[in-house]
């Protein structure tokens, strides 16, 4: 009886393990393969505006919702991390690889361009030698005739007497240089909370007397900053250029998020105001292409 009643403890156990690895794949299924629509609004310094999430399976739609003007918007692909900025206004879009890879390459299907012709040295004609410099005019230069009296050397400069210190004032100490930023950590508080359904965990990031709070969830996709032009490459690590690349490496999306200076003034905000998930089952791909009458234009350089 003993061994029967074991036998079903086991069984009972067994199941209970299956069911939870079983919800745990299926959460973890459908955090990476969401579907749907995210409102959001940000600011930075001004009124805030709102952004429209649009998320495909291979591709993200990020757009401003203002109708008084077009704002560029946004294409993502999510496999390769390629941006596309399409920019209605004047009808370019322009094609930004990865922060790996070299953005300022020739364009595919282009040969590079050559010397420019009937210039020396760069189109097979041969180089002028470079004009010889002038002789210098100076003491050296000049010789003395026969039997004249060779010319007085000239006196040496008086030294200025140093300046006797003030034993009562103390030295200025050197002024310190203005830090150039180092690696921004993503710090996870321990605290959770719910936000539109979603379990958040509390990040903080810190730099330079600010801190930025972020409530994130890891059930929706890898967060992507909304970018108006081409993201600048080098320079320090400033946190509202850097907090999207930390949140995305962790597959983390920010519900809310807010940048303070330590005497409690905001500087950046962003929060979602509704999550509408929705599978794409017709797989129209006219809001991730560009319009075919747009030019391209090449990515800057640095």
């Amino acid at each position: 009886m003993r061994t029967f009643f074991f036998s079903i403890r086991i069984q009972s156990y067994s199941w209970l393990v299956a069911g939870l690895t079983m919800a745990a794949v299926r959460c973890a299924a459908q955090a990476s393969a969401f579907e749907g629509c995210i409102q959001a609004v940000t600011a930075r310094g001004g009124a805030p505006f709102p952004l429209l999430y649009t998320v495909d399976t291979n591709w993200l739609r990020i757009e401003v919702t203002l109708t008084n003007s077009p704002s560029p918007i946004d294409i993502v692909d999510r496999q390769s991390g390629g941006l596309t900025l399409i920019m209605p206004q004047t009808h370019c879009f322009m094609r930004i690889p990865p922060a790996g890879e070299n953005a300022g390459g020739p364009v595919p299907g282009m040969a590079p361009a050559g010397p420019p012709g009937g210039i020396p040295g760069m189109s097979g004609m041969p180089v002028p030698p470079p004009p010889q410099a002038p002789p210098n005019i100076g003491p050296t230069n000049f010789s003395v005739p026969p039997g004249a009296p060779p010319m007085p050397a000239m006196p040496a400069m008086p030294m200025m007497p140093a300046m006797p210190g003030n034993a009562g004032m103390p030295m200025m100490p050197a002024m310190p240089m203005m830090p150039r930023g180092g690696a921004l950590q993503l710090r996870a508080t321990g605290e959770q909370t719910n936000l539109l359904g979603y379990t958040c965990a509390r990040y903080e990031l810190k730099q330079w007397g600010q801190t930025m709070e972020i409530w994130a969830t890891d059930q929706l996709l890898p967060f992507q900053v909304y970018q108006a032009h081409q993201p600048f490459r080098n320079g320090p690590p400033v946190i509202e250029e850097r907090w999207g690349d930390l949140l995305a490496a962790k597959k983390l999306f920010p519900l809310r998020a807010s940048l303070r200076l330590n005497q409690g003034l905001e500087r950046y905000h962003f929060e979602v105001q509704s999550i509408t998930p929705a599978k794409r089952t017709n797989q129209d791909a006219r809001p991730f292409a560009v319009p075919p009458d747009y030019i391209e234009l090449q990515p800057h350089s640095f």
